[in-house]
């Protein structure tokens, strides 16, 4: 096991994952939930949510966050983002490609009419730290 290169690392989080966001909170341990994401061409992840959830407050409040995604099957891997956090009102454009990245052009712009952009903000998560990790040979 060995960590990844940096393109590597990179390639693997712009791959199709379900990724787990961590955020701490005052006074229990850090909320970890899974959420859907896409990567800016920074290598930045980026999460589309409601400014009212609990992952956005906590967000707000921290300025911080990490995420992770991993492989399931051999070779096992890893990649999580630590990083600062910034926040943006939610556009069609960045909703749309979050949506298509898991349900499909169609599934995507079906989801997007049932959840409008309209109030919901973008969370961007800026790569201060990248750790990574496979089990390759």
């Amino acid at each position: 096991m060995s960590p990844m290169t940096p393109a590597a690392a990179d390639a693997f989080l712009r791959d199709l994952h379900v990724g787990v966001l961590a955020v701490e909170r005052n006074s229990k341990p850090p909320l970890a939930v899974p959420i859907w994401y896409d990567v800016d061409e920074s290598g930045n992840v980026i999460i589309w949510t409601h400014p009212d959830s609990l992952k956005a407050k906590l967000i707000e409040r921290a300025g911080r966050a990490s995420f992770t995604v991993q492989q399931e099957a051999m070779p096992y891997a890893y990649v999580t983002v630590e990083g600062h956090t910034s926040r943006a009102s939610a556009d069609d454009v960045t909703a749309r490609r979050i949506a298509q990245r898991y349900l499909g052009e169609n599934g995507g712009d079906g989801f997007l009419k049932s959840n409008p952009t309209d109030g919901y903000v973008i969370i961007t998560i800026h790569k201060d730290e990248v750790r990574s990790l496979t089990y390759d040979e």
